[in-house]
């Protein structure tokens, strides 16, 4: 018997070239997702993929049989199966055919095969973030200017005074000292009285630049607040203060110190290959990976941001600024390799990870939470106090090892296992890691990652 099958997909076609079949029962159970089994398979099914710049086809297969065999291959080159659940990265820079070939084979197979853009990290300032941040700095700066100037602490081996971590803010700040008592300023001043300044970043990416910004009821941060004249209140706020100390000839006049500071930053951000294996391992696909630096913002402090088609990062100075004031010879303090891998893989990580836990079953987590007894102090000392949140981390830590392991980087991956387990004490990550890879290699087409995550929590030891 012969059978033709024309399924027309998103990114591809598949096609039968001279295939013979017998009880053939296929299904497709998405765009991107075919199974099929048979008594008896001999010829050849192609699917094919156009070329995309910049796109790879992330093939995860499984091939079962009891007599007979099947090859998978891409452009006539045989690809590899040694696992239940295989998994190959296919480059679209050209058209590609991947085939599935038999001969006299009974069983089945299954193919994922979703197409993901090689997504580039944007890295750029927001300028309503750079107000919020100023407001902040203004209603501290009598802190940060009376840091005492014998106060040190040890960083990067070197003893550092904490002023100095702060000279960027103060010289910003000390710029707009006849502003401190401003209305507009005292307004801004209640609203951070009753919450976390960073607290107001989506709203605020969300709306256009000040002094232009207007509340609109479709943003999907407006219940943040109590209301929508709660929230004008504070756009308006903004907007005036922004006019009132002349916001924009501040961004022209620190132009060079913006530039200087994206370019730290461009310049010491991970590879972007993590997102492609982010993506796949999670099984979600995301538009946009952001990253805001900030001058106002004081050293140190950071927030995690994003919508529905972004994940970003708010982040001030990582590192001791080595000179603020002459423009030809600016060192910022914002290229510190280590730490924007942590906010890029670690940080985009818990936008993936943390959703997953919260589908958890609150009855499990409830069931499990005695696990957190014996190492409830160490995480309590890293400012994890509760059991979800120590999952969160748990989790998030495995992944970070399993996608350093798909990069083929097996001595990062081994740093931060041994870092987390032995200096962190994250006792469950070998439990954790061990599962997850057991999913990704047998699994992975049978389970989704989310419900991978539930049964690992239920068998937690």
């Amino acid at each position: 018997m012969t059978k033709k099958l024309s399924l027309l997909l998103i990114a591809s076609i598949i096609v039968s070239s001279c295939s013979v079949t017998k009880n053939w029962k296929s299904e497709q159970l998405n765009n991107d997702y075919l199974k099929a089994s048979f008594d008896e398979f001999t010829g050849v099914e192609k699917l094919k993929f156009s070329q995309q710049p910049h796109t790879i086809v992330y093939l995860s297969s499984t091939v079962n049989t009891s007599k007979g065999k099947i090859l998978l291959s891409s452009n006539n080159t045989i690809l590899a199966t040694p696992n239940r659940v295989n998994h190959q990265k296919i480059s679209l820079s050209k058209s590609q055919v991947i085939k599935i070939s038999g001969e006299k084979a009974q069983g089945s197979f299954a193919l994922l095969y979703p197409t993901l853009v090689e997504k580039k990290i944007q890295v750029n300032y927001h300028q309503n973030i750079e107000l919020l941040g100023l407001c902040y700095t203004l209603l501290n700066l009598s802190d940060f200017n009376d840091i005492p100037d014998d106060q040190t602490f040890e960083m990067n081996g070197e003893k550092v005074k904490i002023k100095d971590l702060y000279a960027l803010t103060t010289k910003i700040g000390n710029e707009f000292k006849p502003f401190l008592t401003s209305k507009n300023l005292a307004i801004i001043k209640t609203f951070f009285d009753k919450d976390f300044y960073l607290h107001n970043s989506n709203f605020l990416l969300q709306l256009d630049n000040f002094p232009s910004a207007k509340v609109s009821e479709d943003n999907p941060f407006l219940s943040h607040y109590s209301s929508k004249a709660e929230a004008e209140k504070l756009i308006n706020a903004f907007n005036e203060f922004a006019i009132e100390i002349n916001f924009q000839d501040f961004l022209k006049k620190y132009s060079p110190y913006y530039q200087k500071m994206i370019q730290e930053v461009a310049k010491n951000i991970p590879q972007e290959s993590f997102i492609v294996e982010m993506e796949h391992l999670y099984g979600k696909n995301v538009q946009n990976y952001r990253l805001y630096p900030s001058l106002t913002i004081p050293f140190g402090q950071g927030f995690a941001v994003g919508n529905t088609d972004t994940i970003g990062n708010i982040f001030a100075s990582f590192n001791k600024p080595k000179e603020v004031n002459q423009q030809s010879a600016l060192e910022l303090g914002y290229g510190n390799p280590v730490s924007l891998r942590d906010i890029c893989v670690h940080e985009f990580g818990h936008s993936f990870v943390n959703p997953a836990i919260d589908k958890v079953d609150e009855s499990l987590l409830q069931d499990k939470e005695s696990l957190f007894e014996p190492i409830r102090e160490k995480m309590t000392q890293q400012g994890y106090n509760q059991w979800k949140i120590c999952l969160y981390e748990h989790f998030n830590r495995a992944n970070e090892v399993i996608i350093a392991r798909l990069l083929g980087d097996n001595t990062k991956a081994d740093m931060i296992y041994q870092d987390n387990l032995k200096n962190k004490s994250y006792i469950y990550l070998p439990q954790i890691v061990e599962k997850l890879e057991f999913w990704y290699n047998n699994e992975f087409l049978d389970k989704t990652y989310e419900q991978k995550v539930s049964d690992i929590i239920a068998e937690l030891k």
